[in-house]
């Protein structure tokens, strides 16, 4: 009897020993690469070189924006074939992740993704509105009938009143996912300038007409979301960062350019290790390739998640 009992003690303490080594093992930091990528009407010059990109950049989880042409979801292909897991909503949006896809947020615009059995991230994606373009109306260049604007105050007042209904619901599945303690990432086509990037020292480096503190940042900042880039990269005027646009200019055509594409996260247990611009082969571009497809580059930022 006291065998058998020795017996059956020793095999629960070898057990117990092995599920905590297998624990210990699943719990180990694992790292994170997120894009934001507007593939430009779904796919852009080519529908395999945006495959490409997405393949080749090394990403992970992927908020896309313009994800549709000809009524087809081109993410949601793209996915299909890699093997990818897909969340499509709305007409122009899409995530897609090697990960797979367990849950949505209360408003649907979020999903929670499962990394292991140890780590989980929620993982939201928007396109705001591109018209009116405030960068455009305040630089007097014509774009979609909009009124001209000349003041700080007036291109707030604009860019609330096309965005800030969609980023206040955004938010408020944010703040209801974070209370989980899981990492929450934020990729997005704002069509709108960072409030970090348009301040007084860009204005005296020309890199933007007047100081303004663009309210759809500035609100996902204040509910605790970190740019993920602006992060990395604190200097404004050293590395501003521009994802629009990869047209060139013409005689007839003049650009602003700017920084309207995002990666923002937030938690406790997770650590931005590099932000990096994806486009065409230029100067602007961290990570080039010769058969960039969109008008947008995209952001890749690497976490590490505890």
């Amino acid at each position: 009897m006291k065998n058998i009992s020795g017996f059956i003690l020793l095999s629960f303490i070898l057990l117990v020993t092995t599920a905590s080594c297998r624990n210990k093992q699943s719990s180990e930091p694992v790292s994170l690469n997120v894009m934001s990528f507007n593939i430009w009407m779904g796919g852009g010059k080519s529908i395999e070189a945006t495959a490409d990109v997405l393949v080749n950049s090394g990403a992970d989880i992927v908020g896309i924006q313009e994800a549709t042409r000809k009524d087809q979801n081109t993410a949601k292909q793209i996915a299909d074939s890699l093997n990818w897991h897909s969340y499509v909503y709305g007409r122009s949006t899409a995530i897609i992740s090697k990960y797979p896809i367990v849950d949505t947020s209360e408003n649907k615009q979020g999903v929670k993704i499962k990394i292991d059995d140890s780590h989980f991230v929620w993982m939201f994606n928007v396109h705001l509105i591109y018209c009116p373009y405030e960068p455009y109306q305040l630089n007097g260049i014509e774009y979609c009938g909009a009124p001209f604007l000349s003041t700080e105050a007036e291109a707030i007042e604009s860019a609330k009143k096309s965005r800030e209904k969609e980023v206040k619901s955004n938010i408020s599945d944010i703040l209801t996912v974070q209370k989980e303690g899981y990492p929450v990432f934020l990729t997005g086509d704002f069509n709108e300038p960072s409030c970090l990037d348009w301040t007084d020292k860009a204005v005296e480096a020309k890199l933007c007409k007047i100081a303004v503190a663009w309210p759809s940042t500035k609100a996902f900042i204040d509910a605790g979301l970190k740019d993920s880039y602006r992060e990395k990269y604190p200097d404004e005027v050293k590395d501003p960062g521009h994802t629009w646009t990869t047209l060139p200019e013409t005689k007839a055509y003049t650009e602003v350019l700017d920084r309207i594409d995002f990666v923002f996260f937030s938690g406790d247990n997770i650590k931005l290790e590099n932000s990096q611009i994806v486009g065409e082969e230029s100067p602007l571009s961290n990570i080039k390739f010769n058969k960039y497809p969109s008008d947008h580059r995209a952001v890749l930022s690497t976490f590490t998640i505890e």
